[in-house]
């Protein structure tokens, strides 16, 4: 599919056929697409949208605020159910001061930031476990 779409301009309609050896092969998928299936896409290129840079899931438009754990924790208890975190991060998305990857699962992407956080694994993050690494604190050894 990515060799049909190359060089697509937005606004630009194609057909794209792709043979079985580049699709689904001999074997077809169970039920859905039958062996050796000529696979034919007609495409419309609505809107080309920049995706972030490599290994990132999320990225900040801009400077990200010094006081971001308070601003997530919104009950003020000291910790950061996925529930707020969620809700923080697509609020954020919405306003234009996050972005997430296209063509991913958004659930998923804020799921996975938010077990990364949760270093200790208990389904809540604290301020501790929410410092970034190179923020935490470090010690000296002999």
């Amino acid at each position: 599919m990515d060799m049909g779409l190359r060089e697509m301009c937005v606004g630009e309609k194609r057909t794209v056929i792709i043979p079985p050896h580049l699709g689904y092969g001999e074997a077809g998928v169970d039920g859905e697409v039958p062996g050796s299936a000529v696979l034919v896409f007609d495409i419309e290129l609505l809107e080309l949208v920049a995706g972030l840079p490599e290994g990132y899931m999320f990225i900040w438009n801009g400077e990200v605020s010094p006081n971001l754990f308070e601003e997530i924790d919104k009950d003020g208890n000291g910790e950061v159910l996925l529930e707020e975190f969620s809700e923080y991060i697509h609020a954020q998305v919405a306003s234009g001061k996050g972005k997430l990857a296209p063509g991913f699962d958004a659930e998923l992407i804020v799921k996975n930031m938010f077990t990364n956080q949760d270093r200790n694994g208990d389904g809540k993050v604290t301020a501790e476990e929410f410092k970034l690494k190179d923020q935490e604190a470090k010690h000296d050894e002999l």
